[in-house]
């Protein structure tokens, strides 16, 4: 299950035979099959292992004698050293058969809860502040399932560099520890942002729907579990009506991807305009970003599916994400500068806050505990103020 694990991170499930991964192991696909019956039994069982892995490595970071917040602590750190096993991308869950995927899902919320016991160790034991434990469960959860897509063991830094900023994020926030928390800006009006948005004719309405739906099904479902025909039907027209459009799912996901990309530029610059910068942009970002995934903006795109395009597409559409994530590092470095921020790496801030967002559409699609703004507003508290209680705080 390692050697599937680490082809699926890299190329997909959909990409990936089990031909392939017998080939990686010097067998012949029949011996696969002698332990799976097909390919989605194997990624069931892959989730499964991962996912218990999680909850061992729980266990293994709680002694006697420790508060709360070094026990998350150790179990950040041994979930992201080198060596970890299993590391698994928690994608495509609903592609599965049903009774697969509620297993998934019931497993993941179980490991959430079992963080969220811990937290509220911590906020007992006065080393962690958090009103909402499993919120802030499914927050670290995130941050960690979101390295894997990232890491690169050719960047300027190393895995070390890694997890001691991610830690020190996840500990003390990127705000100033020398200044009081400030009160949150009032709620963003969707009307007024929806406002200012391209007004579309018929036939661009028509259009943008059918990208909304496929976007939901990719996200949901990935690649491999979204076809063609699921993704018609939903939207309400032939298989034709798509091929009208595009010769190909792979085209069909680019323009997906692209249109999410588009909104969260277009999110940026409306609160850059209004004079929103620094902690309140954050805050009023993650607001937007939430608030709109479940209305005819959204929803908000996941990115786990890039590997499925071409090299020349993967790397024009990566290209243009990474000049949006610059734009946003030198961001945080005028704040930095300003005397809001911490002297933070901004490379691993912005992936920090990136990743408890970009799980949000698989997380919250079947539960809905909180509303987006509860949300958004939790996750960027967890990113501005960190879970070690501060001398003066005004809100928890």
């Amino acid at each position: 299950m390692r050697a599937a694990s680490s082809l699926f991170a890299h190329y997909s499930f959909a990409k990936v035979t089990m031909e392939q991964i017998a080939t990686s192991l010097n067998m012949v696909p029949a011996a696969l099959y002698h332990y799976f019956n097909d390919k989605e039994e194997l990624i069931y069982s892959c989730y499964i292992q991962g996912l218990l892995n999680y909850e061992h490595e729980m266990q293994a970071a709680i002694e006697p004698g420790i508060d709360g917040l070094e026990i998350v602590r150790r179990f950040l750190r041994g979930r992201l050293k080198p060596e970890s096993q299993h590391i698994v991308m928690f994608t495509d869950i609903d592609a599965l058969p049903e009774k697969y995927s509620n297993q998934v899902h019931q497993q993941r919320w179980k490991n959430a809860e079992k963080l969220a016991d811990i937290i509220k160790r911590g906020v007992a034991d006065g080393s962690m502040t958090s009103d909402k434990p499993l919120l802030s469960a499914i927050a670290v959860i995130s941050i960690f399932d979101w390295l894997f897509f990232w890491y690169s063991k050719n960047d300027y830094y190393s895995r070390a560099d890694a997890i001691d900023a991610i830690d020190d994020i996840i500990t003390h926030g990127v705000y100033s520890r020398h200044k009081a928390i400030p009160e949150p800006p009032e709620a963003p009006c969707l009307e007024d942002f929806l406002a200012t948005q391209k007004k579309f004719n018929k036939r661009e309405t028509k259009y943008d729907h059918m990208l909304r739906v496929a976007a939901d099904n990719f996200n949901r479902k990935g690649v491999m579990g979204a076809s063609l025909e699921s993704i018609a039907k939903d939207v309400g027209i032939s298989r034709a009506g798509i091929y009208y459009h595009f010769d190909d799912k792979e085209e069909l996901l680019l323009a997906c991807l692209q249109r999410g990309h588009d909104h969260e530029k277009e999110i940026s610059a409306y609160l850059t305009n209004k004079g929103y910068k620094n902690d309140a942009h954050v805050i009023q970002n993650t607001r937007l970003l939430l608030m709109l995934h479940a209305t005819p903006y959204g929803p908000k795109c996941t990115y786990h599916n890039i590997n499925y395009l071409t090299k020349d597409c993967r790397e024009k559409y990566i290209c243009d994400v990474l000049k949006t994530i610059g734009s946003a590092q030198q961001d945080y470095k005028n704040a930095i500068v300003e005397g809001d921020f911490r002297h933070i790496d901004v490379y691993f801030a912005q992936r920090v806050i990136t990743g408890m967002c970009h799980w949000y559409p698989i997380w919250f699609n079947s539960r809905s505990d909180w509303s987006p703004l509860t949300i958004a507003d939790h996750y960027t508290h967890l990113f501005l103020y960190g879970l070690k209680p501060r001398k003066s705080t005004s809100r928890a």
